[in-house]
């Protein structure tokens, strides 16, 4: 047996209903499916929802193309800044690409003439997080003119980031900005410029705009504590058993100095710090993970498996770190098996 990574499809798809339900007439909705749908699948949560989202946003050239190739032909944005050596890649494969300056632009347009063709452009801009994308109105204005008169550029897309949309005069403070850069869009009379600001926690305060991308919530959880939508926990991880130890009073097991207080038996599972999840001590673990095989104590007499993930939020909480960490690292070389 091999570690197993169980994903429900039907969930995912549940998640994708109810987000959508809640979206404003013509509000288009965004699926984020980098880091391989957080862990999920990209290609296959993909396909699941295609019908219910407009598009799909990934980190990376590879992942877009990734998408391609298993048929996604609807708009595959990339949020990252994409580097020359990637470029014919990118346009060949028509993915949409993000500008962060003018000089991303002219480099785009420069592939976009050699493959005689228009490539697809988003401008970042940025608000207030100041990890990505064009800085203040001055050049921001200058991209957007661009981006408009290049005939090997296709601008179809304007867009930013909240860094604390939980946070509301953080919150306030971008939506503002971003509002004024909206309007410098609505100056060239373009219907086609779609205008998007807000990830699933933008999205929960409704800050809506012309689009929302959506990540967390279709994998089940939700970018901060919230009754405002109920959405489903779509994967668990299962390690195989592989044998169990006896261990007696003041007797230690694995790396660490840890010693048992009283006669203890262990459960040696298939699942070590290799395979996704942090190395160091836990509530349901018995002394550090190795690379490869974790201790576990209270697991059910011949058991075969043992979930090792059940609850990212739980298990994001033993480690101080958030759900989202969890869901890309926890199946690293798990075998997928789909539920639909």
């Amino acid at each position: 047996m091999s570690v197993r990574a169980v994903i429900s499809l039907k969930n995912i798809v549940y998640n994708a209903k109810r987000i959508k339900s809640r979206l404003p007439k013509g509000v288009k909705f965004c699926a984020v499916v980098k880091a391989d749908a957080y862990g999920h699948g990209a290609e296959k949560v993909a396909g699941a929802i295609y019908n219910i989202v407009d598009c799909f946003a990934v980190a990376t050239v590879e992942e877009g193309v990734l998408l391609r190739i298993s048929g996604i032909d609807k708009d595959v944005l990339v949020l990252t800044r994409t580097p020359d050596k990637e470029l014919p890649r990118a346009v060949n494969y028509s993915l949409t690409l993000t500008a962060c300056s003018i000089f991303d632009l002219k480099r785009y347009s420069r592939e976009g003439k050699r493959q005689n063709t228009r490539v697809k452009t988003h401008v970042k801009y940025d608000t207030g997080m100041h990890r990505q994308g064009v800085n203040g109105e001055k050049d921001l204005r200058a991209a957007l003119y661009y981006g408009v008169k290049n005939k090997h550029l296709e601008l179809c897309g304007l867009y930013s980031h909240l860094a604390r949309p939980e946070n509301e005069s953080s919150r306030k403070a971008a939506v503002k900005k971003f509002r004024l850069a909206k309007k410098l869009v609505e100056e060239y009379n373009k219907k086609d410029i779609v205008c998007h600001l807000s990830a699933s926690g933008g999205f929960i305060k409704g800050e809506y705009f012309d689009m929302v991308r959506i990540g967390i919530l279709l994998y089940g959880y939700t970018p901060f504590k919230t009754d405002e939508i109920k959405v489903k926990p779509a994967m668990k991880v299962y390690a195989p058993v592989l044998c169990s130890r006896k261990l007696k009073r003041g007797d230690c097991a694995l790396y660490g100095d840890k010693r048992v207080t009283k006669d203890t038996e262990i459960t040696l599972v298939r699942y070590g710090y290799a395979d996704g999840l942090f190395r160091a001590e836990t509530a349901w673990q018995f002394n550090n993970r190795c690379m490869d095989i974790t201790a576990m104590t209270g697991v059910k007499k011949g058991a075969r498996e043992v979930a090792v993930m059940s609850d990212a939020e739980k298990i994001a909480r033993a480690y101080k770190t958030i759900p989202y960490e969890i869901l890309v690292k926890c199946a690293l070389r798990a075998e997928k098996e789909y539920k639909t």
